[in-house]
């Protein structure tokens, strides 16, 4: 069974080894990071863990002794709000179901804080494996933000999806 151990330092050289390309890393973390994903990206990340209350967590998943997984959440403690992010399978233990349970853990964690009350996510929309997951979570679809990203010569699109407190119920979608 997965569970999640803090991200940290010692973990950089596994994290940026799964990712061979612009494309790669912008579909794992966004527009904002880049190729190669970075120390000095990922320090960043970490340090944002610092305050109190923590504006992003960063887990890897472990399984079996193997380092498996990322996730991170980011929160907006004004209004509740916590975003699930940064989700990656290391390539060789994809096809293997470690995504969901991975998640599962994140998600408790999330709703763990008495003051989040929606946890939101975005996906880009040609990527209809990672939102069957997200589905199967209890995440509901949105809305589309059409050619809101772009890498290289191609635009992406990217699925909002949300899920509410109310939709989550120990540790299981309601």
């Amino acid at each position: 069974m997965a569970h999640l151990l803090p991200f940290t330092p010692d973990h950089f050289s596994t994290l940026s080894g799964w990712f061979g390309s612009d494309a790669d890393v912008v579909q794992w973390g966004g527009p904002f990071v880049h190729f190669p994903l970075s120390g000095e990206q990922m320090t960043a990340m970490l340090d944002e863990g610092r305050s109190d209350p923590p504006a992003r967590l960063c887990w890897m998943a472990q399984d079996d002794g193997q380092l498996v997984g990322h996730v991170q959440i980011a929160f907006d403690w004004r209004n509740g709000n916590a975003t699930l992010g940064r989700v990656a399978i290391a390539p060789d233990a994809r096809g293997r179901g470690l995504a969901a349970p991975m998640l599962r853990l994140a998600l408790a964690s999330a709703f763990a804080f008495d003051a989040v009350e929606r946890l939101e996510l975005n996906v880009y929309a040609w990527n209809r494996p990672a939102i069957r997951s997200y589905e199967r979570l209890g995440f509901v679809t949105e809305g589309i933000r059409l050619s809101s990203v772009r890498v290289g010569d191609a635009r992406w699109d990217t699925a909002i999806m949300r899920m509410l407190r109310s939709e989550w119920t120990d540790g299981t979608p309601a």
